[in-house]
């Protein structure tokens, strides 16, 4: 919504883009990105803009936490493995002392 500029449409009416996703809030509150356009959806209302801005910085602020899980995930593998191959240099290095 930033800029109104015109949008080339097929021959059918359908709105031709380049990519695109839906932001709904669920009846429960929680907001979620989709981009699956086949699933029907009924809204009880049309969005405000603060309901878009809110909505959008809720999935925006989910996907930095998925991201920032994934890097913490990724750190800890990396160190567990680190730690297994110290530990079996020592019970390496133990058994050569016996």
């Amino acid at each position: 919504m930033p800029y109104e500029t015109p949008t080339p449409n097929g021959p059918d009416g359908t709105l031709q883009v380049r990519t695109a996703f839906m932001v709904v809030q669920h009846t429960n509150g929680e907001w979620e990105a989709l981009t699956d356009f086949g699933k029907p959806v009924t809204a009880e209302h049309p969005a405000s803009v603060i309901e878009m801005k809110f909505g959008a910085s809720e999935v925006v602020s989910d996907i930095e936490a998925s991201k920032q899980s994934a890097i913490t995930a990724h750190q800890l593998m990396a160190m567990t493995a680190q730690m297994q191959q110290v530990a079996q240099h020592q019970s390496l290095a133990d058994k050569l002392k016996l």
